[in-house]
Formats: C-alpha cells, structure tokens, sequence
C-alpha cells in the first residue's frame, strides 16, 4: 500500500483539526527462539527473516557456547510454520566437533539475505557480511576488511562474488529486495567525521539487472540527533545501521539510533562513542534513491526498556516480514548496554564478558508487530479532511483505504466535481480494517479518467487513515 508519509506530493490540502501520527509497536516479552546448541547457547543475533515457499526462515549469527568476547561466530539457520516456533535443522554442511548442528559457514556472522527474482536459479539469494581478515575465525581466503556479496541456490550453501570486498570500511549492513522498483536495496555504515568526531553514518547501494552498484552517502546524523540523545540522559547520538521494509514505490526504514554515553575512545584519530544503548526510529524513501526523511520528532517506534532482555539495545533483522494481518521486525536484544564487556579503549574486560555469558544477556532474538502498514497516519480530532491525488486512472478502479474509527467515528470520501460521487452519495466507512473498499451508493468504482488527474477528498471524524492502495477492476 501507499503510506502517508508527512511529506508525500500526494497529499494536498487539509481542512479541520488534522494531526499527523506515527504508528506503534508492540514487543513480546520473551524471545521467540532460544540458544541451545554449542553454536548459539551464548546468544542469538538474527540477521534476516523471509517467508520463503510456505516457511518463514532465518539466518542468525550464533554466539558460541566458548565465546570470548569477539564479534565472530557461526552463521545458522532455522525455519518455522508460524515465526513463533523455530526448529534447526541438521544440515551436515560443517563440522564444528560437536555433533549436528544448523551451521552454513564458518567463522563470521551470518549474512543478510534476500531474494533476487530477476536472478538465474543459482543467484537466487544473494548475501551481504562483513568480513575482518585479522580475527582468525575469518576462514575465507579473504585479504581485506569489508563488506563481501555472495549467492546461493538455496540460501545455505554460499559462493562469494569475488574474493576482494565489494565495498570498503565498516561492520553492520542489511539488504532487501524492493518489488516496486525491481531492485536489491543495501544500507551499509561507515564512519565519517562530522561536529569534530567520527559518527557512524549510513550508505546506500543497489543490485540491478545481477549487478552491485557503487555506493553513495545516505543519511548522516545532525544536531537533532545529539539533542535526542541528550534529551534522554546521552552524550551524543549516530546511527549504527538501518532495516527496510519496501512500501509501493516507497521505502520505510528503521533506524538505530546509537546513543552514547561517556567516555568517547581517546584515540585522536578515532574518538568515536563506544559504550550506548540502540534504539530504533523511522525514516522513509519516498521513491529508487530519493533523499531519506525523518519521521517528525524523530520519536521512538522501538526503545530499550529496563527489565526486559533488550534494554541494552535494539539490533533489527534486514527487513519486514507478514504474519497474518501483522507486519513483524525480528531483532536482536542486548540485555547490556553497548560496550559493557570492553573499556573505552576498545580492551576486553574478561570479567564482564563472562558475566554476560553467564547470565545470558549477549543476545537474543524478539519480535515486533504492528497492524499491516500503520506506521504513518493522518488523524481527526474530532473532524477534518486531506485530499488525495491518486494520479491517472487509464482504467475503472477501487480505493482501498486502511483506517480505524472510534465508536462515533466515520469516514466519507467525496470525488469532487463528480456527480453521484458527493459527500452525501459516500457511505460511511466505520471500524477497523487493513483494505477496505470505499463505495458510494452507485457501488465502489471510481471511472476511468485517462489524461487527467483523480483527487479524492476523505472526510474523517474521530478516524485515523493509514494507507491506501488504487486497484484496477478487473473487466
């Protein structure tokens, strides 16, 4: 469907008392899949999440039951019939010493995974990860840091695309693939100096027609994200990586939000914040390498909370996935804040890598839901109305809205200068629904209009729109 972003061209005037709204999120309390072999007892990190031929299925960075403090592990995989109850299968791919396990590779973590429909059988799923030669669990051949491409038949068995990077610098990316508009979409981080010290910032890159393409910069952090963090108790802010989720022609994205607290790392070259915890907000993309736009306020879709197992940080899977009539965000929670192992040095603090071993608290991996697409709104309180450009229609068509009222509440759609499509000719839309289409008495087509423009004007009391789609009727 299409959002209704803040900005979106679509949108004309408002009348009444209109508000904009962000959508909410709602966290379950526990993890939905717990570590139990050898490759994963100390943590699960997951990367990616895809319903896949009837199946959803995961990849995750394992965090081994020896683990000592180091960001490598095994990259595993796990499927499910619901994206509640997981299962790992035995895939015999490697031998780690320790009986059956669920491993595809050794010695990293997992990669981010989407699948590329334009691409021939063996490049089916294409993968991105970050590889740092210099720590010895990196047994790939590979001679420099960076991020690599790889592809895969089946998203277990992995081929890279070239044994030197396929871009430079960093540690966190994630990738989907965007239907409409027929490419792959990466976001990776680099580490730009900006207000005097290195920030973490967010790149984008694409995969057409088989192709990686070059990157380019993409969202950097400002003063508002400083005046965030400080608003909640932090020193200075930056983002540490970023999801997506593809939206008509558009792309919402989840930001993380690293904000840190003190002391930044001395180095004179490198004092970056280390130690923070990772929250998520929304950014969107209104069209293929448009500028990236903040939601208004730059408020909280996901924050850590104290008590639960992340209220050290938020680390999402690539993108979204549908269950049902929901929308869910698989991510990582750390039950530490960021850092808590290692001094401002960036030196391994034994004692409290053991503690986080010990008590569980490395990672491990939740959900998010939501209602299918409500993440951005506009509501009425108590009445107002927006107009809607929905552009040419060449052909009879249906408006499809996605709304909630309250128990009074209604919404009334107009085609102005219409007849038979007045406000009075409307009927009143009541309730909750993710499509529902709007009818006048003459039934719900709206007709074809080729060479000129269609606006519709949504009359809301007590009522909150959330997205729309425009369907052809089929002859």
């Amino acid at each position: 469907m299409q959002l209704l972003f803040e900005s979106n061209l679509h949108i004309g005037a408002m009348e009444g008392k209109m508000r904009w709204v962000q959508g909410r999120a709602e966290v379950l309390p526990e993890p939905v899949i717990v570590g139990d072999t050898y490759a994963d007892r100390a943590g699960i990190s997951v990367t990616t999440v895809l319903r896949d031929g009837g199946r959803y299925r995961m990849w995750y960075w394992g965090i081994p039951e020896e683990w000592g403090g180091e960001d490598v592990g095994y990259a595993c995989y796990a499927e499910s019939d619901n994206g509640l109850d997981w299962t790992k299968p035995a895939l015999g791919q490697v031998d780690i010493g320790h009986g059956p396990n669920n491993v595809t590779h050794l010695g990293a973590t997992a990669f981010h995974v989407f699948i590329d429909p334009d691409s021939p059988p063996s490049h089916r799923y294409r993968g991105m990860i970050h590889i740092a030669p210099e720590h010895e669990q990196h047994h790939f051949g590979n001679t420099h840091r960076g991020y690599y491409t790889a592809h895969s038949p089946d998203g277990l068995r992995w081929e890279f695309d070239s044994t030197d990077p396929t871009w430079w610098d960093g540690d966190v990316i994630s990738g989907v693939y965007h239907p409409g508009q027929r490419r792959g979409l990466v976001a990776l981080k680099r580490n730009p100096r900006y207000h005097g010290i290195p920030r973490r910032a967010l790149w984008n890159a694409e995969l057409v027609d088989g192709r990686w393409s070059d990157c380019w910069r993409a969202l950097m952090p400002d003063e508002f994200d400083d005046i965030c963090a400080l608003a909640r108790g932090y020193a200075s802010g930056d983002y540490y990586g970023l999801s997506m989720q593809p939206a008509g022609m558009a792309t919402v994205g989840f930001l993380q939000q690293f904000r840190h607290s003190l002391p930044r790392s001395p180095f004179p070259n490198w004092e970056n914040g280390v130690f923070g915890v990772t929250d998520i907000s929304l950014v969107y993309q209104e069209s293929a390498r448009a500028c990236w736009q903040h939601a208004p306020g730059r408020r909280d879709f996901l924050a850590c909370r104290p008590g639960t197992f992340y209220q050290g940080g938020i680390y999402p899977a690539s993108g979204v996935v549908e269950v049902g009539d929901e929308h869910w965000l698989y991510f990582a929670g750390q039950g530490q804040t960021h850092g808590w192992y290692i001094n401002n040095h960036w030196t391994l603090q034994p004692r409290w890598k053991d503690a986080m071993r010990a008590e569980g608290t490395v990672a491990q991996t939740g959900v998010a839901r939501w209602p299918k697409w409500r993440l951005f709104g506009y509501t009425a309180d108590p009445e107002g109305a927006l107009t809607l450009t929905l552009g040419e229609l060449a052909e009879p068509s249906t408006l499809l809205l996605n709304y909630e009222t309250e128990a009074t509440g209604s919404i009334r759609v107009e085609l102005p200068g219409a007849d038979g499509y007045t406000l009075d000719d409307a009927i009143p839309l009541d309730g909750s629904h993710l499509a529902a289409p709007v009818a006048w008495k003459t039934g719900p087509v709206i007709p074809a209009r080729p060479g000129q423009q269609t606006t519709v004007k949504l009359h809301l009391e007590r009522a909150t729109v959330w997205a729309y789609d425009v369907q052809p009727v089929p002859a």
